[in-house]
């Protein structure tokens, strides 16, 4: 075999390697992405069943509140409104988690500015777009 000849094969050897070790990365990418996933679906799962254990009283308290009777404590009221908030959330996270397209998703999972950004717009729109009918269907927030 001539030495241009030797060349070319040794240079298709390397690529095929270097092909190799990129999908096998890929692949360890994407097992460490749906871990995270699944591990941040749970927490989501988790904070969900927790808020609607005392999403009930929060209310009752909150309508006492409004009809007149007197907090319990100092600034009930205004405790009682931010676990709210934070319940509807929670329900957002749940809810993104579990019916977003991957790209809000990924966003979500980036955390910081990024992850509240997709909560904040998923709670404003009231919902998310699945990848359903060409992502065209609407999934409200579950509750």
């Amino acid at each position: 075999m001539s030495d241009p000849a030797r060349n070319v094969v040794a240079l298709r050897r390397e690529l095929a390697q270097a092909e190799r070790m990129l999908r096998e990365r890929a692949e360890r990418e994407a097992r460490r992405l749906a871990m995270a996933e699944r591990w941040a679906w749970r927490e989501a799962r988790d904070a969900c069943h927790a808020f609607d254990r005392i999403r009930q009283n929060i209310n009752a308290r909150l309508e006492a509140i409004k009809n007149g009777h007197p907090e319990r404590f100092l600034n009930e009221q205004e405790l009682a409104q931010m676990a709210l908030r934070d319940a509807n959330r929670a329900d957002a996270a749940y809810t993104i988690l579990s019916f977003a397209g991957p790209r809000d998703r990924l966003r979500y999972l980036s955390g910081g500015a990024k992850g509240d950004a997709v909560v904040r717009e998923t709670l404003e729109c009231g919902g998310v777009y699945t990848r359903a009918c060409g992502g065209r269907h609407f999934q409200e927030i579950v509750r």
